[in-house]
């Protein structure tokens, strides 16, 4: 195949906020995890769930996992709050959180169905 007619590999990586931000109340995880999966999985490469990817720890695991040559979206806080809180971890994978490798999706104050639709739609599916 071409890369002119290859589609561009997709993951959804998902930060939880460790359960405890009060804007993530209405969603569970759990069950949005695996909709994508189940709804999503030809469309992705993969999905992961973390604590907190923002935290060293989560930097170190987008270090092993973030690839110039897939598209990252991230369900998680504000578009705003990921382009500061996640620039280290995308940094020390050498990835640039540019269009072409990361799309932001916004989980506050949602629930499952508006995040679901978001990450949907970030996929293309």
């Amino acid at each position: 195949m071409s890369s002119s007619t290859e589609k561009q590999k997709k993951a959804v990586l998902f930060c939880t906020c460790s359960g405890a931000c009060a804007s993530m109340a209405k969603l569970d995880f759990w069950s949005l995890a695996e909709r994508v999966r189940l709804e999503l999985e030809d469309e992705i490469e993969f999905l992961a769930l973390h604590p907190r990817l923002c935290e060293p720890d989560g930097e170190r695991f987008m270090g092993h996992v973030l690839s110039k040559d897939i598209l990252f979206i991230t369900p998680a806080c504000n578009e705003t709050k990921q382009k500061k809180l996640l620039r280290d971890g995308f940094d020390n994978a050498g990835v640039p959180m540019d269009e072409a490798h990361w799309i932001p999706v916004s989980m506050g104050m949602e629930d499952n169905e508006s995040v679901f639709q978001k990450i949907k739609a970030a996929v293309g599916a």
